[in-house]
């Protein structure tokens, strides 16, 4: 084998270990829930754009 020949094939090899250890761990962490926070929580209830909201369109209905 020539040298280019066994560059391409390590590499290979390298490249492959490296994809199959990445998708063996987006298999562990997808699907995942966040954990709970509640300070943040509180932030996000504390900024929410109330004027925003779906169900106030400004008309008596």
């Amino acid at each position: 084998m020539a040298t280019f020949d066994i560059i391409v094939s390590i590499s290979s090899v390298v490249l492959a270990a490296v994809t199959i250890t990445y998708v063996a761990y987006l298999a562990r962490v997808s699907g995942r829930d966040r954990p709970h926070d509640p300070e943040r929580l509180r932030r996000f209830i504390a900024n929410a754009p109330y004027n925003l909201d779906k169900n106030d369109s400004g008309q008596n209905t």
